[in-house]
Protein backbone atom coordinates (compact mmCIF):
# COMPACT_ATOMS: atom_id res chain seq x y z
CA UNK A 1 0.00 0.00 0.00
CA UNK A 2 1.57 3.47 -1.19
CA UNK A 3 -0.17 6.37 -0.52
CA UNK A 4 1.48 9.96 -0.78
CA UNK A 5 1.20 13.69 -0.61
CA UNK A 6 2.13 16.27 -3.11
CA UNK A 7 2.39 19.99 -3.22
CA UNK A 8 0.19 22.09 -5.65
CA UNK A 9 1.24 24.36 -8.02
CA UNK A 10 1.96 28.12 -5.88
CA UNK A 11 -0.95 29.44 -7.58
CA UNK A 12 -3.00 26.61 -6.27
CA UNK A 13 -1.62 26.67 -2.66
CA UNK A 14 -3.84 29.40 -0.86
CA UNK A 15 -7.00 27.19 -1.95
CA UNK A 16 -5.34 23.39 -2.70
CA UNK A 17 -4.25 21.91 0.36
CA UNK A 18 -2.63 18.55 -1.51
CA UNK A 19 -3.09 16.48 -4.36
CA UNK A 20 -3.21 13.52 -3.02
CA UNK A 21 -2.11 9.84 -4.47
CA UNK A 22 -3.16 6.35 -3.46
CA UNK A 23 -1.89 3.09 -5.30
CA UNK A 24 -2.87 -0.74 -4.31
CA UNK A 25 -4.42 0.58 -1.02
CA UNK A 26 -6.59 -2.40 1.19
CA UNK A 27 -9.67 -0.39 1.91
CA UNK A 28 -10.22 -3.00 4.80
CA UNK A 29 -6.90 -0.95 6.34
CA UNK A 30 -8.75 2.64 7.09
CA UNK A 31 -10.72 3.57 9.51
CA UNK A 32 -14.37 5.29 9.29
CA UNK A 33 -13.48 8.69 7.86
CA UNK A 34 -14.41 11.91 9.74
CA UNK A 35 -16.37 14.86 9.25
CA UNK A 36 -14.70 17.09 7.32
CA UNK A 37 -15.05 20.84 5.66
CA UNK A 38 -12.68 20.13 3.33
CA UNK A 39 -13.81 19.01 -0.13
CA UNK A 40 -11.92 16.54 -2.66
CA UNK A 41 -12.49 15.58 -6.42
CA UNK A 42 -11.26 12.36 -6.87
CA UNK A 43 -10.17 9.93 -9.76
CA UNK A 44 -10.79 6.02 -9.89
CA UNK A 45 -8.19 4.20 -11.53
CA UNK A 46 -10.47 1.04 -10.94
CA UNK A 47 -13.78 0.21 -10.46
CA UNK A 48 -14.85 2.82 -7.69
CA UNK A 49 -15.86 1.64 -4.66
CA UNK A 50 -19.03 1.80 -2.35
CA UNK A 51 -18.98 3.91 0.61
CA UNK A 52 -21.25 3.44 3.84
CA UNK A 53 -22.32 6.19 5.40
CA UNK A 54 -22.97 5.96 9.60
CA UNK A 55 -26.69 5.52 9.24
CA UNK A 56 -25.50 2.79 6.88
CA UNK A 57 -26.82 4.11 3.46
CA UNK A 58 -24.81 2.91 0.87
CA UNK A 59 -23.46 5.32 -1.82
CA UNK A 60 -21.65 3.36 -5.25
CA UNK A 61 -18.94 6.20 -5.92
CA UNK A 62 -18.49 7.60 -9.69
CA UNK A 63 -15.90 7.26 -11.58
CA UNK A 64 -14.32 11.24 -10.80
CA UNK A 65 -16.89 12.64 -8.43
CA UNK A 66 -16.49 15.16 -5.91
CA UNK A 67 -16.55 14.45 -1.64
CA UNK A 68 -18.47 17.61 -0.40
CA UNK A 69 -18.75 18.68 3.06
CA UNK A 70 -19.52 15.95 4.92
CA UNK A 71 -21.62 16.36 8.32
CA UNK A 72 -21.30 12.20 8.79
CA UNK A 73 -18.61 9.99 9.16
CA UNK A 74 -18.37 7.06 6.65
CA UNK A 75 -15.97 4.47 5.25
CA UNK A 76 -14.80 2.70 2.13
CA UNK A 77 -16.34 -0.61 0.94
CA UNK A 78 -14.35 -2.52 -1.42
CA UNK A 79 -12.90 -6.26 -1.81
CA UNK A 80 -10.16 -5.24 -4.51
CA UNK A 81 -7.07 -2.45 -3.70
CA UNK A 82 -8.05 1.34 -4.43
CA UNK A 83 -5.58 3.15 -6.83
CA UNK A 84 -6.95 7.00 -7.48
CA UNK A 85 -5.78 10.24 -6.95
CA UNK A 86 -7.78 13.49 -5.34
CA UNK A 87 -7.43 17.15 -5.13
CA UNK A 88 -7.83 18.18 -1.26
CA UNK A 89 -9.07 21.76 -0.95
CA UNK A 90 -8.92 24.27 1.83
CA UNK A 91 -11.88 24.77 3.75
CA UNK A 92 -14.00 27.40 1.26
CA UNK A 93 -11.78 26.42 -1.27
CA UNK A 94 -14.14 25.25 -4.32
CA UNK A 95 -16.41 28.10 -3.53
CA UNK A 96 -12.91 31.06 -3.84
CA UNK A 97 -11.88 29.40 -7.28
CA UNK A 98 -15.19 27.79 -9.00
CA UNK A 99 -18.20 29.31 -6.75
CA UNK A 100 -19.12 25.55 -6.16
CA UNK A 101 -21.53 26.21 -2.82
CA UNK A 102 -20.65 23.90 0.28
CA UNK A 103 -24.71 23.60 1.13
CA UNK A 104 -25.62 22.12 -1.93
CA UNK A 105 -22.31 19.94 -1.57
CA UNK A 106 -23.07 18.76 1.60
CA UNK A 107 -22.84 15.20 2.21
CA UNK A 108 -22.70 14.54 -1.44
CA UNK A 109 -20.33 12.40 -4.28
CA UNK A 110 -22.04 14.18 -6.95
CA UNK A 111 -20.28 12.80 -10.59
CA UNK A 112 -18.08 14.76 -12.59
CA UNK A 113 -18.94 14.34 -16.27
CA UNK A 114 -15.82 14.72 -18.26
CA UNK A 115 -15.30 12.35 -21.32
CA UNK A 116 -12.42 13.52 -22.28
CA UNK A 117 -10.84 13.26 -18.64
CA UNK A 118 -11.68 8.89 -19.08
CA UNK A 119 -8.92 9.10 -21.19
CA UNK A 120 -6.45 9.16 -18.44
CA UNK A 121 -7.31 5.92 -17.08
CA UNK A 122 -6.55 4.13 -20.17
CA UNK A 123 -2.83 4.29 -19.23
CA UNK A 124 -1.27 0.81 -18.55
CA UNK A 125 0.46 1.17 -15.87
CA UNK A 126 -0.01 4.35 -12.27
CA UNK A 127 1.35 7.55 -14.01
CA UNK A 128 4.24 9.42 -12.27
CA UNK A 129 3.66 11.59 -9.55
CA UNK A 130 4.97 14.54 -11.70
CA UNK A 131 2.13 13.64 -14.45
CA UNK A 132 -0.58 13.22 -11.66
CA UNK A 133 0.61 16.89 -10.95
CA UNK A 134 0.63 18.20 -14.49
CA UNK A 135 -2.65 16.62 -14.87
CA UNK A 136 -4.39 17.57 -11.91
CA UNK A 137 -3.29 21.55 -12.32
CA UNK A 138 -4.73 21.22 -16.06
CA UNK A 139 -8.11 20.16 -14.64
CA UNK A 140 -8.60 22.26 -12.31
CA UNK A 141 -7.59 24.96 -15.17
CA UNK A 142 -10.83 23.09 -17.10
CA UNK A 143 -13.27 23.12 -14.27
CA UNK A 144 -16.13 25.22 -14.91
CA UNK A 145 -17.23 27.82 -12.55
CA UNK A 146 -15.76 31.39 -11.78
CA UNK A 147 -14.28 32.89 -8.75
CA UNK A 148 -15.85 34.42 -5.57
CA UNK A 149 -14.74 36.26 -2.74
CA UNK A 150 -15.25 34.36 0.81
CA UNK A 151 -16.33 37.85 2.62
CA UNK A 152 -13.81 39.46 5.25
CA UNK A 153 -16.10 38.46 8.22
CA UNK A 154 -16.11 34.94 6.73
CA UNK A 155 -13.20 34.97 7.09
CA UNK A 156 -12.59 35.88 10.82
CA UNK A 157 -15.30 33.92 11.98
CA UNK A 158 -13.25 30.49 10.67
CA UNK A 159 -10.41 31.95 12.21
CA UNK A 160 -11.77 32.46 15.50
CA UNK A 161 -13.95 29.37 15.66
CA UNK A 162 -10.72 27.15 15.51
CA UNK A 163 -10.80 27.83 19.52
CA UNK A 164 -13.01 25.65 20.67
CA UNK A 165 -14.45 28.04 23.68
CA UNK A 166 -15.28 30.80 21.60
CA UNK A 167 -18.88 32.14 22.02
CA UNK A 168 -21.05 32.03 18.66
CA UNK A 169 -23.54 34.58 20.15
CA UNK A 170 -20.40 36.40 21.15
CA UNK A 171 -18.44 36.53 18.24
CA UNK A 172 -21.71 37.58 15.96
CA UNK A 173 -21.78 40.75 18.23
CA UNK A 174 -18.21 41.36 17.47
CA UNK A 175 -19.07 41.33 13.53
CA UNK A 176 -21.81 43.26 13.67
CA UNK A 177 -24.20 40.42 12.34
CA UNK A 178 -27.04 38.38 13.86
CA UNK A 179 -26.39 34.78 14.21
CA UNK A 180 -28.67 34.02 11.41
CA UNK A 181 -26.79 35.79 8.68
CA UNK A 182 -23.45 33.94 10.01
CA UNK A 183 -25.61 30.75 10.19
CA UNK A 184 -26.51 31.36 6.25
CA UNK A 185 -23.31 32.37 4.54
CA UNK A 186 -21.60 29.67 6.68
CA UNK A 187 -23.40 27.22 5.46
CA UNK A 188 -23.10 28.74 1.70
CA UNK A 189 -19.53 28.65 1.46
CA UNK A 190 -18.47 25.71 4.07
CA UNK A 191 -21.19 23.55 3.80
CA UNK A 192 -22.02 23.56 7.75
CA UNK A 193 -22.97 25.76 10.44
CA UNK A 194 -20.52 27.67 12.75
CA UNK A 195 -21.25 25.38 15.46
CA UNK A 196 -20.63 22.03 13.61
CA UNK A 197 -17.25 23.70 11.68
CA UNK A 198 -16.16 24.81 15.16
CA UNK A 199 -16.92 21.05 16.64
CA UNK A 200 -15.44 18.92 13.02
CA UNK A 201 -12.35 21.52 13.20
CA UNK A 202 -11.87 20.80 16.85
CA UNK A 203 -12.09 16.91 15.92
CA UNK A 204 -9.97 16.67 12.77
CA UNK A 205 -7.03 18.95 15.08
CA UNK A 206 -6.72 16.28 17.73
CA UNK A 207 -6.83 13.50 15.71
CA UNK A 208 -4.35 14.84 13.02
CA UNK A 209 -2.10 15.48 15.54
CA UNK A 210 0.55 12.25 15.99
CA UNK A 211 1.55 13.16 19.10
CA UNK A 212 -2.10 12.23 20.35
CA UNK A 213 -1.33 8.67 19.95
CA UNK A 214 -0.16 6.08 22.04
CA UNK A 215 2.73 4.97 19.35
CA UNK A 216 4.61 8.40 19.58
CA UNK A 217 3.11 9.49 23.01
CA UNK A 218 2.56 6.99 25.64
CA UNK A 219 2.52 9.48 28.36
CA UNK A 220 -0.59 11.44 27.22
CA UNK A 221 -3.06 11.26 29.08
CA UNK A 222 -6.40 11.96 28.25
CA UNK A 223 -7.42 14.19 31.28
CA UNK A 224 -4.76 16.57 29.46
CA UNK A 225 -6.12 16.49 25.60
CA UNK A 226 -9.49 17.04 26.81
CA UNK A 227 -8.14 20.03 29.06
CA UNK A 228 -6.34 21.05 25.58
CA UNK A 229 -9.19 21.72 24.10
CA UNK A 230 -11.69 23.37 26.25
CA UNK A 231 -13.46 20.21 27.52
CA UNK A 232 -15.05 20.46 30.59
CA UNK A 233 -14.16 17.51 32.23
CA UNK A 234 -13.47 13.71 30.81
CA UNK A 235 -17.02 12.40 30.44
CA UNK A 236 -17.57 15.67 28.18
CA UNK A 237 -14.78 15.22 25.93
CA UNK A 238 -15.68 10.99 25.86
CA UNK A 239 -19.49 11.54 24.72
CA UNK A 240 -18.29 14.17 22.66
CA UNK A 241 -15.66 11.62 20.75
CA UNK A 242 -17.76 8.96 20.10
CA UNK A 243 -20.99 10.91 19.36
CA UNK A 244 -18.80 12.27 16.23
CA UNK A 245 -16.03 9.44 15.76
CA UNK A 246 -18.05 6.45 16.85
CA UNK A 247 -15.54 5.51 18.63
CA UNK A 248 -13.97 6.15 22.39
CA UNK A 249 -10.71 7.88 22.40
CA UNK A 250 -8.78 4.99 23.92
CA UNK A 251 -10.03 2.73 20.90
CA UNK A 252 -9.17 5.53 18.42
CA UNK A 253 -5.76 6.88 19.74
CA UNK A 254 -4.39 3.27 19.72
CA UNK A 255 -5.11 2.75 15.64
CA UNK A 256 -2.25 5.03 14.89
CA UNK A 257 -1.35 2.69 11.63
CA UNK A 258 -4.64 3.34 10.18
CA UNK A 259 -5.08 6.87 10.64
CA UNK A 260 -1.74 7.92 9.67
CA UNK A 261 -2.66 7.02 6.01
CA UNK A 262 -5.03 9.88 5.91
CA UNK A 263 -3.04 13.39 6.80
CA UNK A 264 0.24 14.61 5.93
CA UNK A 265 1.23 15.76 9.09
CA UNK A 266 2.77 12.50 10.45
CA UNK A 267 5.68 12.47 8.08
CA UNK A 268 8.47 12.91 11.07
CA UNK A 269 6.78 9.72 12.85
CA UNK A 270 7.43 7.68 9.72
Amino acid sequence: MDISFLKPPTNLESFVKEFWIWKDVNARELPWILPSYECEVVFHLGDPPLVETENRELIRLPRIHIVGPQTRRWRILSESDLSLFSIRFYVGGMYSLFSKRGDSLQNQFPEIENKQMLGVFSVPEFPSEEWVSDFLSSFLKSLPGKPSEIPAYVRFALLELTRPATPIENLCKKLGISRKQLDRKFKEIVGMNPSEYRTVHRLLEMVRNPDHYRKNNPDLRFTDLAHEFDYSDQSHFNRDFKRISGSIPNDWFAEYKKMSHFYNQDSSHE
